[in-house]
């Protein structure tokens, strides 16, 4: 029998609103759990990534190790892949040796899409080249839903490089399917006009949209996506974009600021204001666990049987 199809998540455009409230509150229930929460029968989560990441695949083994779920991973590095089996093949693996959910980063933008079409195991999108981050999506509306209570009339700003960023388009998705207004900074290099819609609106000048946003999500120059001469200079970048605490005396008191990390500090935000008492950045961190618990619960079709 093949799975329900509800048990991947490729991208968040792929939920309605309703979906990504139910995923959202079973994340708040998660992370009420005081201790593991294991199901009847031994589970195996297959890690795939063929990207770096730090905080993505290390919340996905904490998720899994209060679920009490098994993790197989797979460093590409180190494996099959760099003699030149396929993705496809090396998810098939994992899927063979019992993975009953694949949790997958790569710079392919249709790969979670082919391995969902492919495996019985339920597949989670880590981040497809600069098309979607689901889960950082999702794990941010928590944090400001829990820093809200509800996002309905929030103005959001999203600032940086948009143009190369899969989290921008991720957390787009998720926060205008809660309610709220997204703003959309960057210089005119690096913004992307095609996600210009219905409550997502496009600006160049940081200062001028600033003190009117809830909360604002800083973004790395992702240098490693561009081609050259893209990007510009880095002096005038920081003059114009960085977050810092001269520009946080021109936003409102209750502006909650946000990075999905890695930071760059001293260029996109300065330490002062990531460690500050308006950051929410490691509250990021700590709702990446109980979301992706979620998450993997889903994927695997539940705990139980």
């Amino acid at each position: 029998m093949m799975k329900a199809a509800e048990r991947d998540l490729v991208e968040l455009s792929d939920l309605s609103a309703e979906s990504i409230r139910e995923i959202l509150e079973r994340a708040i229930f998660m992370s009420q759990q005081p201790g593991p929460i294991s199901g009847e029968r031994v589970r195996h989560v297959g890690l795939l990534f063929s990207e770096p990441s730090t905080r993505t695949v290390l919340s996905f083994k904490a998720a899994s190790d209060r679920l009490g779920v098994h993790v197989l991973e797979l460093h590409a590095e180190a494996s099959s892949l760099i003699k030149g089996e396929t993705i496809i093949d090396t998810a098939r693996t994992l899927e063979a040796m019992g993975a009953g959910a694949i949790v997958v980063r790569d710079s392919g933008e249709e790969t979670a899409r082919q391995l969902s079409q492919q495996c019985r195991a339920g597949i989670i999108n880590a981040g497809g080249g600069i098309k979607a981050h689901p889960s950082q999506g999702l794990l941010d509306a928590y944090t400001l839903v829990d820093e809200f209570g509800q996002l309905e009339g929030k103005r959001i700003g999203i600032v940086g490089d948009i143009l190369h960023s899969r989290v921008a388009r991720s957390d787009l998705i998720a926060f205008r399917a809660l309610g709220a207004e997204v703003v959309l900074v960057a210089p005119p290099s690096l913004q992307d006009k095609t996600l210009e819609q219905e409550g997502v609106v496009l600006e160049s000048d940081l200062d001028t949209v600033l003190p009117h946003l809830d909360a604002i999500q800083m973004l790395r120059i992702q240098h490693e996506r561009m081609e050259d001469g893209r990007f510009g200079n880095l002096e005038d970048y920081i003059e114009s974009y960085q977050l810092d605490l001269a520009r946080m005396e021109r936003a409102r008191e209750s502006l909650v600021v946000m990075h999905p990390g890695p930071m760059n500090r001293g260029v996109e935000i300065s330490s002062e204001v990531a460690d500050g008492e308006r950051s929410r950045i490691y509250a990021q961190v700590a709702a990446g666990v109980s979301v992706r618990m979620a998450l993997l619960e889903r994927a695997l079709g539940g705990l139980s049987g």
